[in-house]
């Protein structure tokens, strides 16, 4: 007679029935049967002895394969995966043997209650057909790893696993082969899949055309528990052995990392953020994928102005300066190429139209168009004047004066507006003309687009920016450096910035200093304060392996690794930290700070301040003012840098 094993509550709470748990997936037992616990506590424990087989990355959910062979799912709250992992923490790791009551997973309450997630936390035997089951706790107040809440025992005549992977395994193949082959072609084929990903218990796909997906099929395979569509994904429930068919999918199917990718298994949900906070989650998710090059970039820079600056140990003429630099410049300089890839994964289309876009951009014939003759002025006379130096069948075509390289916004709207075309000539043309025609139309309308309409609005806003930084700065420079600091960092990142660096370069050749500079100094500083203050909070080892760099390269002046990896996710320390950068600026703008030579970047760069005819108050001020903007920071770090937002995005620093 089969051995008889039982399941403790992981819970001090109320054990309920899975009928009461307001989620279908675990009210019709889709994923299996079990029990649901109501608690008010903020660990849940081990039900069992056993071996950890799952661990979601999103830190909602754990599953175990008890001693006796039952394998169980423990699924933290309802809708817990669109929190991107925020406010749980997973005490264990894939492959650890646990004992009963071992801590699994770690709750934040006040941050669930702030979310309004319900905690209500279903336990689910995903291999219970293979045993016969006693759910003995239902309805009963239950103490964790003393309460019985289930018994069970094997029944020997449930083929279970070994059935299902008997099954779906063709001969000499992979072991869910028959499976993946049935996923792929009921959901369109790999043509119709724009990207798949999965969670804990699911296939998640994006698909170009759900129509094309044969929902029916796929939902009496054997094998797939159920097939759901929601919230712009197709997903197709498998059970918690789902890893293990994602890399059978991945490899039958020939789909590449960039499609796997291309849809993050914890997308986080916007409909009800503020305009601001939508903009930070898409700018987060977009710079993602390129922070750990960013930040690469941003130390080769700072090791090359110690190698010139400092050392002196390389010249500025050498093969190797010109080696290093382009290797610290590259992702700066290709920004469109770089953004354009990641934009287009995150607006749901291939790649390879974010690559092209970028390129044209940056393409050396149109960033060398404006060292020409120019044709013919527009807008003479305004603020919004600009020099004409080609046309597009007719039209002037207007260009920055530095071009698109390290541009941001422009190329961000671009995929943008050919992800709607993308989409409308998928559906709209035929099947047979689709696979040419979709990319051939889209960059036949997006880049002109780009080129005639998008880029020149960028300009016109640089335009507008300009005169407002002049009128300030002369209405009054310590009002001027509060609004210019504060927002100084966003300004480099829209590529709005040149327009006011090439002021400052006309102010010293005018007269022999500038005082805008000053006005913006201090950002860099603060950037370094809050990356202190979140590597003093943060006991996360690879949060921290990420934090160091970039503050090295804030440091040395080079910001961008700081803003898009550290002060994005966390909303109110970014606030926190603008706001210091203009404080600071505001202090170097009441004194009368100026700027008499251009040189290093960062702190290097602070003799460039120093007045010709000796160290006056200006400069003075100018340290004040940066020991205050980083100490303030340091304070906001303190304060806001423990836990990215909700909504923010974890940084995959593996890429």
């Amino acid at each position: 007679m089969a051995e008889k094993f039982k399941l403790v509550a992981p819970v001090d709470g109320k054990c309920i029935d899975l009928a009461q748990v307001p989620d279908d997936t675990f009210s019709a037992k889709v994923l299996g049967d079990g029990v649901a616990f109501s608690y008010e506590g903020d660990t849940v424990y081990a039900p069992c002895d056993g071996e950890i087989i799952l661990v979601a990355e999103t830190n909602h959910a754990v599953a175990i394969r008890s001693k006796g062979g039952l394998e169980l799912l423990l699924h933290v709250g309802l809708d817990t995966v669109n929190l991107g992992g925020k406010g749980l923490e997973v005490l264990v790791k894939m492959g650890q043997q646990v004992k009963t009551g071992a801590a699994l997973i770690r709750i934040d309450r006040a941050f669930m209650k702030q979310k309004n997630i319900n905690l209500i936390t279903p336990l689910i035997l995903t291999n219970g057909a293979e045993y016969n089951l006693k759910l003995t706790g239902i309805g009963t107040t239950v103490k964790r790893g003393q309460s019985t809440v289930i018994e069970y025992q094997a029944n020997t005549e449930a083929a279970g696993e070994q059935a299902l992977a008997a099954d779906t395994t063709s001969a000499g193949g992979l072991k869910y082969q028959k499976l993946c082959e049935t996923v792929i072609e009921n959901v369109g084929g790999k043509s119709n899949v724009i990207s798949v990903t999965h969670c804990v218990t699911r296939l998640r796909f994006k698909l170009q055309d759900e129509s094309k997906a044969n929902t029916q099929v796929l939902s009496n395979t054997k094998g797939v528990i159920q097939v759901i569509q929601t919230g712009g994904q197709y997903q197709v429930v498998i059970g918690p052995h789902v890893d293990e068919v994602y890399k059978d999918l991945m490899e039958i199917g020939g789909f590449s990392a960039t499609e796997a990718a291309g849809a993050t298994q914890t997308e986080t949900t916007e409909e009800n953020l503020n305009p601001i906070s939508k903009f930070l989650v898409l700018m987060t998710g977009i710079f993602q994928p390129l922070l750990s090059m960013l930040m690469a970039g941003g130390m080769l820079k700072a090791l090359l102005v110690l190698l010139t600056t400092v050392m002196g140990v390389v010249d500025t003429g050498s093969g190797t300066y010109m080696i290093l630099s382009a290797m610290g410049d590259a992702l700066f300089y290709f920004f469109p190429i770089a953004i354009g890839w990641s934009a287009a994964k995150k607006f749901g289309i291939k790649d390879v139209y974010g690559i092209v876009l970028g390129g044209v951009l940056v393409y050396p014939t149109i960033v060398a168009v404006t060292g020409g003759e120019p044709l013919y002025t527009v807008f003479t006379g305004t603020a919004f004047e600009s020099t004409v130096y080609t046309t597009f069948m007719g039209l002037p075509v207007i260009f920055p004066a530095v071009g698109y390289t390290s541009s941001v916004i422009p190329i961000i709207v671009i995929v943008w507006v050919a992800s709607l075309l993308v989409k409308f000539f998928t559906k709209s043309l035929p099947a047979m003309l689709r696979s040419f025609f979709t990319p051939f139309l889209t960059l036949l309308i997006t880049a002109p687009l780009g080129l005639l309409i998008i880029g020149p609005i960028a300009m016109l806003l640089q335009g507008f920016l300009t005169g407002f930084m002049s009128f300030i700065v002369n209405l009054n420079a310590g009002i001027a450096g509060l609004v210019i600091g504060t927002f100084w960092s966003l300004l480099v990142m829209c590529g709005l910035h040149m327009p006011v660096i090439v002021m400052c370069n006309i102010n010293i050749a005018t007269y022999g200093y500038d005082i805008i500079h000053p006005l913006f100094f201090t950002g860099a500083i603060a950037s370094v304060g809050a990356c202190i203050g979140v590597l003093l909070r943060t006991k996360d080892a690879e949060e921290r392996s990420m934090i160091i760099p970039a503050a090295i390269s804030s440091f040395f002046g080079v910001n961008e690794p700081t803003l898009y990896a550290v002060l994005f996710p966390r909303r109110m320390l970014m606030y926190g930290t603008f706001l210091s950068a203009g404080i600071g600026s505001m202090i170097a703008g009441f004194c009368g700070s100026k700027l008499y030579s251009f040189g290093a970047s960062g702190i290097l760069g602070l003799p460039c301040y120093i007045n010709p005819e000796g160290i006056d108050f200006g400069f003075i001020a100018l340290l004040i003012a940066m020991v205050a903007s980083f100490v303030l920071a340091l304070i906001c770090g303190l304060m806001f840098g423990g836990k990215k937002d909700a909504n923010g995005l974890q940084i995959d620093m593996s890429l």
